[in-house]
């Protein structure tokens, strides 16, 4: 019957064809990510973007692919000077990052880049919507903690995040009365020791120092922020920012 043998043999084959298919993909959009991440170490952002994009058509899950692909919207959109393109970046930057979230939800990549996300939105938004999504993004930033302890982005994150919070004007006090969650809780002392930590785990970042000082100025410790400033600007730039955050650096010392 060797009808009936073609017959049973179809589906068998079809399935083979298709485990090859899906193989070839997956190899195919790791060689872009591989490319797409020395793009991104050159500081090639938007090239980069485009490849993970490219990668994500072949893999919708691939890990860093989906991260990657929000971190460079939140990045890329905060330059925009337009605040609804700007809030569409942000949005399309958290959506990346849910979906990576639900791909990967033992990895602690996707759980920074939403608060990364969150963090952006929260600036293009009112002060309850705000208040709201400072509590999202503390949830976010520590559970990429909890899973990368030694990861300095997320620290840095959390230092900014708790020296912003601890120092909210009163009338975001006020706005936070009508928030179920109330006011988060930020502290001047975490902030610090924050901040300290994303620095010893990474000293080659411009924009942690520059954030260090930025919180001395920021609760009126200036003596402490000028040895930071005069670090930054001993430094050479590496990331696509560094030569604005060298620039404001050198503007902060020159105003203190």
């Amino acid at each position: 019957m060797p009808g009936l043998k073609k017959f049973l043999l179809l589906p068998l084959l079809i399935f083979s064809f298709t485990l090859a298919a899906n193989s070839e993909a997956l190899n195919d959009a790791a060689e872009i990510v591989k490319k797409a991440n020395e793009l991104k170490d050159d500081a090639k952002e938007e090239e980069a973007l485009e490849l993970y994009l490219e990668a994500l058509d072949l893999d919708s899950e691939n890990y860093d692919a989906l991260w990657n692909a929000s971190l460079l919207h939140a990045s890329i959109g905060f330059r925009f000077d337009d605040e609804d393109r700007q809030k569409e970046y942000f949005e399309t930057a958290r959506d990346f990052a849910e979906k990576a979230i639900e791909a990967h939800p033992d990895s602690g990549h996707p759980y920074y880049v939403l608060s990364v996300a969150k963090g952006r939105l929260a600036d293009v938004v009112g002060t309850q919507e705000r208040i709201r999504l400072s509590h999202e993004i503390e949830d976010a930033v520590k559970k990429s903690i909890d899973i990368m302890p030694d990861y300095a982005p997320s620290w840095h994150l959390y230092g900014v995040w708790q020296s912003e919070v601890a120092n909210l004007s009163r009338g975001e006090r006020f706005a936070a009365r009508f928030i179920s969650r109330g006011l988060p809780e930020g502290s001047n002392e975490k902030a610090e020791e924050y901040l300290k930590n994303a620095e010893e785990l990474d000293p080659e970042s411009i924009l942690i120092k520059l954030d260090l000082a930025r919180h001395y100025i920021r609760v009126g410790e200036d003596e402490k922020a000028v040895p930071w400033l005069e670090k930054v600007l001993e430094m050479e730039p590496t990331m696509y920012d560094d030569p604005e955050h060298i620039e404001e650096a050198e503007k902060l010392l020159s105003e203190l």
